[in-house]
């Protein structure tokens, strides 16, 4: 074994050796404990926000959409266009044969009772669509099987509990529903099915869901017009990838079997920039907490590194006069500063993860929807980081004890020794 190591093992601060441990070694251990504790919250409350908002936006606008424009108006196409074999194939090798591929047609309207209306964008999604998002957030009714939409489905509706609330209608309530189109106005009166409520406020008060051949019938298009297709199931960090290749492809589609026609790709951050942006802002925010509590540890550390060495300072005169070099005295007193950052990544650890257990079964902090469109603090507990986070205190915290350890060498060994 080492013999800094060894000496330092055996030069005890625990109260059981018969001394006192110095009032600077406690708060060395409760300022590292407190700053991996504060880093930790900081990291785990912001990834938890990223991957919350991030559902909340994709389970709304879907991870990549691909929308026609008419090259002679440059505007979408009213009237939609057509989901062929060609361009599924071209999203296909795009996205990758796992990619789930669904569509989606879109139409402003008015919500309309006895005595209120509200505008909406109404979107109606295909037989295949995911309706887990939808369905968490459920507050009363069922989403029905649209798998197998007959006339009677055809015309129900799915409302948020804002259009709810402005409406005053509730689940089983039939309410009119007027379309603009081609300067016209089409009315259909229909049933609300069920009533969602995902605190995405931005959202909440924009989206009631149909089935598409609803918006189909009233267009006059058959089942393969879409006015959206929408690709989700793709890893979160290829989406910019994904989104880059399929620009390629459909233009080149564009030119080569649908001329006159341009496909304009988005993705999720494009559909969320505002709050992706937001996000992002955070980052600079936990980025300066975690400068600030390392520079706290750092400090906390140094002064417990000088207790300790003016605790033993006895101690290190009877080294030197025995012929232990400067080197040696100070890796000695470095493994013992280093047994409290030990001491404090172990309790700060037990104390952080207890906390962030807590919150992500409990929610025991709320937040106000209206602000943060969550109603609890949300925390994700990545693994990776908290590995890297303990890594990092512990080689910073030894990076910063090399220059203190310095003075060291500046003490007399036979002053050392008569030191009371």
């Amino acid at each position: 074994m080492n013999l800094s190591i060894f000496i330092g093992r055996r030069l005890s601060f625990n109260p059981g050796s018969g001394r006192p441990t110095p009032p600077g070694v406690a708060v060395g251990v409760a300022g590292i404990a407190l700053a991996l504790i504060v880093m930790m919250v900081s990291i785990a409350v912001v990834t938890g926000f990223k991957h919350e908002i991030r559902e909340k936006v994709t389970g709304f606008e879907s991870e990549i959409t691909i929308y026609a424009h008419d090259m002679q108006t440059g505007e979408y196409e009213s009237s939609g266009f057509q989901l062929t074999p060609s361009l599924r194939s071209v999203i296909a090798q795009s996205a990758g044969e796992d990619a789930r591929v669904t569509y989606s047609v879109r139409q402003p309207g008015i919500l309309k009772t006895d005595s209120a209306f509200t505008g909406v964008v109404i979107k109606g999604v295909s037989p295949d669509f995911d309706w887990t998002f939808v369905r968490e957030a459920l507050v009363s009714g069922e989403i029905p099987d649209y798998a197998n939409c007959d006339d009677e489905l055809t015309n129900t509706i799915i409302i948020s509990s804002d259009m709810a609330r402005k409406l005053g209608a509730v689940e089983g309530d039939r309410i009119y529903a007027h379309f603009f189109r081609n300067n016209t106005i089409a009315s259909r009166r229909l049933t609300v099915k069920a009533v969602y409520d995902t605190r995405f406020s931005d959202y909440d008060g924009l989206y009631a869901f149909t089935p598409a051949l609803l918006l189909q019938q009233l267009a006059g298009v058959d089942s393969t017009t879409v006015g959206a297709v929408e690709i989700n199931g793709i890893q979160g960090r290829d989406v910019e990838e994904v989104t880059d290749r399929l620009r390629a492809a459909t233009m080149q589609l564009s030119i080569n079997d649908t001329p006159g026609r341009i496909y304009e790709v988005s993705n999720v951050r494009q559909a969320g920039a505002m709050y992706f942006n937001w996000l992002e802002l955070l980052d600079t925010n936990v980025a300066v907490i975690l400068i600030l509590m390392t520079l706290v540890s750092g400090f906390t550390l140094i002064s417990s590194l000088f207790i300790l060495i003016l605790d033993r300072i006895n101690t290190i005169g009877l080294l030197k006069a025995m012929g232990a070099d400067n080197s040696l005295v100070r890796a000695i007193f470095i493994v013992m500063a280093e047994r409290l950052v030990v001491r404090g990544l172990v309790i700060g650890n037990i104390i952080g993860l207890g906390l962030l257990f807590v919150q992500h079964k409990w929610h025991l902090l709320p937040l106000d929807p209206e602000a943060y469109y969550l109603a609890f603090v949300p925390v994700e507990i990545n693994w990776w980081y908290i590995v890297a986070l303990n890594v990092g205190v512990a080689v910073v915290s030894c990076l910063m004890l090399i220059l203190p350890s310095q003075m060291i060498s500046t003490l007399s060994p036979a002053r050392s020794i008569r030191y009371e």
